[in-house]
């Protein structure tokens, strides 16, 4: 498979996806459910560059890539950062007062779920996805 037909295919998908939300889809998030809008300033810098040169497919990319997000969590981030800047993660400070699982759901619950998954990994070694599920169940 070529690369251009990659990335054709990851346009295609984009695009029906985005259709699928915009008339109300199943994959559509509950109402007030938003993805985590804190995201490093380089990387948001990254995906800027990406969207002025009109590559919204690899900024969506990059997203996913940097935060361990779904497609559909990368991709409003990236709608996102069209109408302005996002709020930069909280500092993460490595063994912190507090087990993993408290400093992390701190994080979560303020709104940085990227910064709350990259604790979780950085300290226990988990995998990108292991970490976000890890943190997703935290009460």
């Amino acid at each position: 498979m070529t690369v251009l037909a990659l990335v054709a295919g990851l346009v295609l998908l984009v695009g029906i996806i985005s259709v699928g939300l915009a008339r109300g889809g199943r994959g559509q998030a509950a109402p007030g459910a938003h993805p985590p809008m804190a995201l490093p300033a380089d990387l948001q810098v990254r995906v800027r560059a990406l969207l002025g040169e009109n590559k919204p497919v690899l900024a969506v990319k990059e997203v996913r890539q940097a935060t361990g997000l779904g497609l559909v969590d990368a991709k409003r981030i990236v709608d996102a950062l069209k109408s302005g800047p996002l709020p930069e993660p909280l500092p993460y400070a490595p063994g912190g007062q507090g087990s993993v699982a408290d400093r992390a759901r701190t994080m979560r619950d303020a709104g940085d779920l990227p910064g709350a998954v990259s604790l979780v990994q950085t300290e226990t070694g988990m995998s990108a996805a292991d970490a976000e599920r890890f943190v997703s169940t935290l009460s």
